[in-house]
């Protein structure tokens, strides 16, 4: 796989990948009208094309179902219930991503998951790209990325890519209900992967994880890694499927051993 390359002067040629769920959440949640919404999500899209000056124009957003929430049930299970003129607002919002922008919708995952994907398979083709977002997790995909709220770029490189990640494996991540330490944040977690290269930093979460008595990172840094490639997802639904059988034919098992005492 081809490391990423830094740009300093944007490409025509450049790939713009968008993770647009928050473009069209905080456009709902500043006016319920459509009319504004509709205006909000146009302004700020212009905007990126207007900064990125792409040649290609991708955007993700929100599917239907998450791998992630069939691995933890408990995943995202914290968020409280929208109301319902915002539940409207949200969906025209989505329609108008879809419809205007040519949004796809990213169905079995998250939308950063696929723009993680265009990203890993522009990075194969040695196509120059950016990524567009302001979520955090974006930060573990190396590249040349736009913050579009702050209004500022800046390039990751593979090393700071898995740094980003294995932070997060530390401290975990409360808006979406993924569990991490006890007590460790930003600072505490930087100083437990300070100097650790890449390739040893995962044995380092699991041994602070083991020494807070916090369990098993496993799942931890699975909710938290973004895909890179279609054929990981279809492994992780494979094996979500095997194991979902498994199950199935242990209850099935146990339900003969009832009748047969019985």
């Amino acid at each position: 796989m081809q490391t990423s390359t830094k740009h300093d002067d944007i490409s025509t040629d450049s790939i713009v990948l968008v993770d647009a769920d928050s473009i069209y959440f905080r456009s709902a949640c500043v006016s319920k009208k459509k009319n504004d919404i509709r205006k909000n999500i146009d302004k700020l899209m212009t905007e990126i094309e207007a900064t990125c000056m792409m040649g290609d124009l991708r955007v993700a957003v929100k599917g239907q179902g998450n791998f992630r929430k069939d691995l933890y049930k408990e995943y995202k299970a914290n968020r409280k219930e929208l109301d319902e003129d915002l539940k409207e607002a949200l969906k025209y919002g989505h329609a108008h991503m879809t419809s205007k922008w040519d949004a796809v919708e990213a169905h079995g995952m998250e939308a950063d998951d696929l723009v993680a994907i265009w990203a890993y398979e522009a990075r194969e083709l040695e196509k120059p790209y950016f990524i567009v977002g302001i979520d955090k997790d974006l930060l573990q995909i190396p590249g040349n990325h736009y913050n579009f709220n702050k209004k500022e770029h800046s390039f990751v490189d593979d090393d700071e890519a898995d740094f980003n990640l294995h932070m997060q494996c530390l401290i975990g991540d409360t808006s979406d209900n993924i569990p991490g330490i006890k007590g460790i944040g930003k600072v505490k977690a930087t100083k437990i992967l300070n100097g650790i290269p890449m390739g040893d930093r995962y044995k380092h979460v699991e041994k602070a994880w083991l020494d807070h008595k916090a369990g098993d990172p496993g799942i931890t840094k699975r909710l938290l890694t973004m895909l890179k490639s279609w054929k990981e997802y279809d492994d992780i639904r494979q094996q979500i499927q095997d194991e979902a059988s498994v199950c199935e034919q242990d209850v099935r098992s146990e339900g003969q051993e009832d009748i047969q005492k019985s």
